[in-house]
């Protein structure tokens, strides 16, 4: 959207704003001068649910963090929501129908006139109906009508759910106990009234409502209750017959005991195969080293071998002593028995040494051993035939417990299972009967009391007014900027078709006395200077493309056929003028009229130039009727020929300005434009254009000898 055109838009209608603004106000003034004053009263109802005072047991124990919070918000709306609905401001319509038709003379509101077309004898009819509706608490609708019409009635009034719904405001103070219940009317007493009825009708029927149900409920518990607590009674009595059928004094503790006997004696049996495996063992071992005589040196099996050695020797000792003394006693002799001796000692020495106790001894520990180990493999052996014979007994004993323990099981299952179901009930049973006593018990804190009229909002409305009336004045003229299509000056003619502008032209008027107006020796208007000055802008831009590439013939062509366009182009032809260049103005009859109010010839036609008829020149300018009775220009006379003509035009005059047709004339204007050196575009400001009519227009940049575009009737703002 082009925020530029909007703005230019609201400039032009400014005076309508500003009218629809002033018969606003002064309206809403007028209407709002007997605006009657609102009265509001309010009362305030406790809750208790946020009043520890008020709680001796409160239900929200098992609720924490923002569960509390929201359990108290759904406590408040269900109120709130139950106090809006029907079955309630129906009882309030009730009383105040019947107020007002009981007393007229105090009633709230003055009769309306379906009531004051009843006669008394229905008018008492309808009170009677009334209260037996509202005895009855039933919700008026609009099928209640009838003979007299029971709902036309109270809607007249105003006094229908809908009609005090809007005025009835009720809703919760943030982190209060408190429940606030407003009406606005034009009645402070109609105010009071709506809202202790309102509040205090509510508390009763609320609190008879809570205690009806909770009756119902603890009924339905209570019985429920009874129920549950013979079929626990009933299951408690089978566990214990079969207890006592069975002898079963307390069968988990027997049965641990026993099977703790069983793990202990199987701890006793491993135990004891274990000292029977290691007793078996060692009698192997000792077994072996008895029988052995070669392999345990402790027990004398090398001792043979040392006594045969000192046996050998003391032989050779013997043998070598009879040498000794049968040979005489020689040294030599005597040095073998020396030797000998020593062998002897030696041998002797280290058998000592090796062998510190006795053989015999030895050998007789490994025999008590033996005896030893064979009694106590004897008693191990002994000793796990007995503890198999326990672990028998205690299996068996283990394995005829094992039945009685599933029917405990499935006895006490099903005792737990309805001692827990009446629990939960009797729970359940107790809280509601602490509800019931001690449940929400809703308070009048604060009734409703007269009060002085609210603060006059007639400045409210009538700013609300004046601000609606600007807004959809506003609105309508963006909406009209925004569906206009126009093209309305020179800058949006130059973004619609990318050209060049040579200048913008504004309205003038359109007499014989225009163009003296304009260039006249008196002041002319503020229009008139401001249009010749835009001429005097577009006659040199005109000047400098044209007489600077010595150029003498223009074309001028318009856009639509419009008495401005013509009344332009004179006036370019003056301004021209006014610069002392010789000037002819070729054009069609509609600038006849025109020309002939500014005391110019008109009987030149260019038919009788084309035939060699001279053109007389004229002051400010001359003008030739280019009218050729439906032939074209080539048709009259060969191309060579039109250019000796034009050349005879170039010699005699300074400008020659050729008024072309519009650009839906475009067969007829080829002809001209082959002669022209020059044209320029006239544009009519508040025109519009479609896709089309754009992309021909915009094809005029392409040509060389398009000079630009003149937007004329330019409206100033």
């Amino acid at each position: 959207m082009d925020i530029q055109r909007s703005l230019d838009t609201v400039k032009t209608y400014r005076w309508i704003i500003i009218a629809v603004f002033c018969l606003t106000v002064l309206g809403g003034f007028v209407f709002l001068r007997n605006l009657p004053k609102d009265y509001r009263s309010e009362a305030k109802l406790s809750t208790g649910l946020l009043d520890p005072s008020r709680q001796l047991a409160p239900d929200n124990a098992s609720y924490t963090g923002p569960d509390i919070i929201i359990k108290l918000n759904q406590q408040f709306s269900t109120i709130m929501d139950i106090m809006r609905m029907p079955k309630n401001i129906s009882l309030l319509s009730y009383k105040l129908i019947i107020h007002d038709l009981k007393d007229p003379k105090a009633a709230f509101k003055p009769w309306s006139p379906e009531i004051n077309a009843l006669s008394d004898l229905q008018r008492h009819h309808a009170i009677v109906m009334f209260e037996e509706r509202l005895s009855r608490k039933q919700v008026l609708t609009p099928l209640d009508s009838g003979k007299i019409g029971l709902y036309q009635i109270v809607t007249s009034m105003g006094y229908d759910e809908k009609s005090l719904g809007k005025k009835l405001d009720i809703n919760h103070e943030q982190n209060s106990d408190f429940i606030s219940v407003a009406f606005t009317s034009h009645n402070t007493l109609l105010s009071v009234f709506v809202v202790n009825t309102l509040c205090s009708d509510f508390i009763v029927n609320y609190s008879l409502e809570q205690i009806g149900n909770k009756n119902t409920a603890i009924n339905v518990l209570d019985s429920l209750l009874k129920s549950k607590e013979a079929i626990m009674n009933d299951r408690i009595r089978l566990l214990k017959d079969y207890r006592i059928q069975n002898g079963l004094l307390n069968l988990d503790k027997q049965s641990q005991i026993v099977y703790q006997q069983i793990t202990d004696n199987e701890n006793k049996k491993n135990q004891a195969l274990i000292d029977k495996q290691a007793a078996q063992a060692a009698l192997k071992s000792v077994n072996e080293k008895l029988s052995s005589r070669t392999s345990d040196k402790y027990l004398g099996a090398e001792i043979i071998e040392d006594n045969r050695a000192i046996i050998t020797i003391k032989n050779k000792i013997q043998m070598a002593e009879d040498a000794y003394l049968r040979g005489g006693f020689k040294l030599s002799d005597k040095k073998i028995v020396d030797s000998l001796q020593a062998q002897l000692s030696s041998r002797l020495l280290r058998s000592n040494d090796q062998y510190v106790s006795d053989p015999l001894i030895a050998k007789q520990s490994l025999v008590q051993r033996r005896i030893s180990l064979g009694v106590d493999i004897e008693k191990a052996t002994a000793g796990i035939a007995d503890i198999d014979r326990e672990l028998s007994k205690l299996r068996t004993k283990f394995s005829g417990m094992v039945p009685f323990d599933a029917g405990v099981q499935n006895y006490e299952r099903n005792a737990d299972v309805a001692t827990k179901e009446y629990l939960e009930i009797l729970a359940r049973y107790n809280q509601t009967t602490l509800d019931k006593n001690i449940g929400i018990r809703l308070q009048l804190v604060q009734e409703g009391i007269p009060t002085l009229p609210e603060s006059s909002k007639k400045i409210i409305y009538l700013a609300l007014s004046a601000i609606a009336s600007l807004a959809i004045c506003f609105c309508t003229i963006f909406l009209i900027s925004l569906l206009d299509r126009s093209i309305n000056n020179a800058a949006q003619l130059k973004t619609a078709l990318g050209s060049k502008i040579i200048g913008e032209l504004g309205a003038v008027k359109e007499d014989g006395e225009n163009i003296r107006e304009i260039w006249g020796e008196f002041h002319p208007g503020k229009k008139q200077e401001a249009y010749r000055a835009q001429l005097r802008a577009i006659r040199f831009e005109l000047d400098k493309a044209m007489f600077g590439n010595g150029m003498k013939i223009l074309g001028l062509i318009g856009s639509y056929r419009h008495s401005s366009q013509t009344n332009d182009v004179l006036n370019l032809c003056y301004a021209f003028s006014q610069m002392g260049k010789k000037v002819l103005l070729i054009g069609s009859e509609e600038y006849i009229e025109a020309v002939e109010r500014t005391t110019i010839s008109t009987m030149q036609t260019m038919e009788n130039v084309l035939r060699g008829e001279e053109i007389a020149g004229s002051s400010p300018f001359a003008f030739v009727n280019n009218n050729l009775k439906c032939r074209s220009l080539f048709e009259m006379i060969t191309r060579e020929s039109l250019s000796k003509v034009f050349e005879m035009i170039r010699d005699n005059f300074d400008l020659t300005v050729i008024a072309l047709e519009t650009f839906t004339d475009d067969s007829e204007n080829r002809e001209w434009m082959s002669f022209i050196e020059i044209y320029a575009a006239i544009f009519t400001a508040g025109s519009t254009l479609n896709d089309k009519q754009r992309e021909a227009l915009s094809a005029f940049n392409i040509e060389e000898k398009f000079a630009g575009w003149i937007i004329t009737e330019v409206k100033e703002h």
